[in-house]
């Protein structure tokens, strides 16, 4: 696997690794412009150890200066960790209430072989509720490991 694609896929890949213009990343290849925590982190470092003006030094690794300032505050709130971008998207189930989650339950016990296309018609028909099949799969992927 390279190194690309575990920063994609642990949240810090610099998608703006084009405007990352501080020197040392230009000359040194110790220095990753790709790798979004790095950047960051060596742009506090270099704020912090240089008098050159914020809005300069923001420029120069790919940020603004309101950038810089919420990259501070959250580095200074919880350390290297602020760097990795979190989950973005809902964080639990928002439409299946217990209700439909009952209804789903009854409808396999009644059809144990329906398919999750099916079961979520039969939701629209019985509720009104328009979801996708692939609500319904995740909702049945967590049912059988709870069991």
């Amino acid at each position: 696997m390279l190194k690309q694609d575990i920063l994609i896929k642990n949240g810090t890949y610099n998608k703006n690794h084009a405007k990352v213009l501080e020197q040392r990343f230009v000359d040194d290849d110790f220095y990753d412009p790709y790798d979004l925590a790095q950047v960051k982190y060596e742009m506090l470092r270099s704020a912090r150890e240089t008098n050159r003006n914020i809005k300069e030094i923001a420029g120069k690794f790919g940020f603004s200066r309101a950038g810089f300032y919420k990259i501070k505050y959250s580095f200074e709130k919880s350390g290297v960790s602020s760097f990795v971008l979190n989950k973005t998207g809902p964080r639990k189930a928002r439409k299946l209430t217990p209700k439909h989650q009952e209804f789903i339950d009854d409808y396999l016990t009644e059809n144990p072989t329906a398919s999750s296309e099916n079961i979520a018609e039969a939701l629209k028909k019985g509720n009104g509720l328009e979801i996708t099949k692939r609500t319904v799969e995740r909702y049945r992927s967590i049912k059988s490991k709870s069991r």
